[in-house]
């Protein structure tokens, strides 16, 4: 059994295939069973307020996990923004204050969730 991550919406499953390309069970984004996980930082698993930007709208979320090079995050209700948008991402708590590009969002059951990556 092998465990898989999957590099879009981040959940793990587990598999006995052998073919080289699956797809997620959770979102069905196509990856191969050989490559590793993209993301090789470590996350902080870590649940902390969160405002998100969007212009001069403000979102508040929760974390779901950060790492150096982006964040996953969560609210109850619909996020009010897509793939490949810009955002600014406030986490006082943990003195981050940086613009993020948003890279998969997925909504289920009347919960958001997304992935950002920190712009350069």
């Amino acid at each position: 059994m092998n465990q898989m991550n999957c590099p879009r919406c981040g959940d793990a499953f587990y598999t006995a295939a052998k073919e080289s390309h699956l797809p997620c069970p959770y979102c069905g984004f196509l990856l191969h069973a050989t490559e590793s996980e993209r993301r090789n930082q470590g996350r902080q698993v870590t649940q902390k307020v969160c405002d998100i930007m969007k212009g001069e709208v403000r979102v508040p979320v929760k974390t779901v996990d950060v790492s150096e090079t982006g964040l996953g995050i969560k609210m109850m209700g619909y996020l009010p923004f897509d793939q490949n948008e810009t955002v600014s991402v406030f986490i006082k708590e943990l003195e981050i204050e940086k613009k993020a590009e948003v890279v998969w969002t997925k909504k289920f059951y009347g919960i958001s969730r997304a992935g950002l990556r920190f712009c350069a």
